[in-house]
């Protein structure tokens, strides 16, 4: 619409166009919104979206989000180079995706701009001594040490079974965050003591599931771990209702697992399955005191519930860096690593301190149980909503 406007009125496209260009913060979203995980994409867009709309409305100099749809790596960069450059973004977000991330840090710390990761998890992103990265969401590393914690404190209990009877299984998707995410469950678990009897890879929308899930009946598996994408995660229940077996507990992992529709197309078999994720919407409001407020927000917003607590935890991360007096590069890093605010300060019950490599040490995921077709947070105790079923 910019540019049919400066064609029709030519006279306001070289220095009036200029002028106001200059009198807001031009801000870049790459996200996948279109292909397999535009889900995911879509739901973390959105809540970055409220976080441009909270922030404009409360006055100063506005922001304009600039939003590409981006999904694989050699697009990522080149749209984040194009925002850069061309749209003279001066501040990036992203990604839900490990190479999508990647692909945009390279072209913001090689043009020299701030990128903030607001979902993706993998730990290779911070591991490669980008200067200009922010992430406001858990690692991967995180998520092993609540699986590690959630499976010696909390599921024996639950399942009525001490710890060292639990066998438990991991399956995952090849590369990204998936495959990150289950070597460090693999590797907290093995630390705990707790005995993991098989990890199989597997490729997206993978054509073997069937053949995985009787292997690990035959292995006498009682705790399944499934990190991997919404598609896989729909095959992996096909696959256990066509085996007529299920182990004593299904635990996704990612942010696919939170999602309402996985719980559509899954139905009442999601239902008491657990997930390693983002805090969810019933996460306790002592802690996420604006989860209910961002539902409402959101349910005005789009005429629908969120689907999951990505948005959320997107919307967080978003407001924290958006609320900074100044977007630009220097002043901008050296507020963010001047804050220190405590767990439950942000909306999701996350706090905000960031280590020498741009990461958030404060923003842990929870274990969440799909109870009546929502998703419900029941570990840590503190971030519980409700009791597990």
């Amino acid at each position: 619409m910019r540019r049919r406007l400066a064609l029709a009125l030519p006279f306001l496209a070289a220095p009036a166009l200029a002028q106001q260009q200059a009198a807001e913060w031009r801000v870049g979203a790459l996200f996948p919104l279109s292909g397999a995980a535009a889900l995911v994409g879509d739901e973390a867009a959105r809540g970055l979206e409220l976080a441009v709309e909270e922030r404009n409305a409360a006055g100063g100099r506005a922001i304009r989000l600039i939003r590409a749809d981006v999904t694989e790596p050699a697009q990522a960069l080149a749209e984040a180079r194009r925002l850069i450059q061309q749209e003279r973004a001066g501040l990036l977000f992203g990604s839900v995706s490990a190479p999508i991330g990647l692909a945009a840090i390279q072209a913001a710390e090689s043009l020299e701009t701030p990128f903030v990761e607001l979902a993706a998890a993998a730990d290779n992103l911070t591991e490669r001594g980008a200067r200009h990265l922010v992430r406001t969401a858990p690692r991967a590393a995180d998520y092993g040490i609540l699986g590690a914690e959630a499976l010696t404190r909390f599921l024996p209990g639950h399942l009525g079974r001490p710890a060292e009877a639990l066998r438990v299984a991991l399956l995952h998707e090849n590369g990204g965050t998936s495959e990150s995410i289950a070597l460090a469950l693999d590797a907290r678990l093995r630390e705990a003591g707790v005995m993991v009897a098989e990890r199989l890879p597997h490729g997206a929308r993978t054509s073997e599931m069937a053949a995985m899930v009787h292997r690990l009946r035959a292995a006498s598996v009682n705790v399944l771990i499934h990190a991997a994408n919404e598609g896989d995660a729909i095959s992996l229940f096909r696959a256990l209702a066509e085996a007529n077996w299920r182990p004593a507990a299904v635990i996704g992992a990612g942010l696919a697992w939170g999602l309402a529709d996985l719980a559509r197309a899954v139905g009442p078999a999601l239902d008491s399955a657990f997930a390693l994720d983002v805090p969810p919407i019933e996460t306790a409001d002592r802690v996420a005191h604006g989860a209910r407020p961002f539902a409402e927000v959101y349910q005005r917003r789009w005429g629908t519930p969120p689907r999951s607590g990505l948005s959320l935890a997107a919307y967080a991360g978003a407001q924290l860096v958006l609320s900074q007096p100044n977007l630009e590069r220097g002043p901008l890093r050296a507020g963010l690593v001047a804050m220190d605010l405590a767990e439950g300060s942000l909306p999701n019950g996350w706090g905000f301190r960031i280590d020498e490599r741009g990461q958030n040490t404060r923003a842990r995921p929870v274990l969440l149980q799909w109870q009546a077709g929502k998703p419900v947070a029941v570990f840590p105790a503190e971030m519980a909503a409700a009791a597990p079923v």
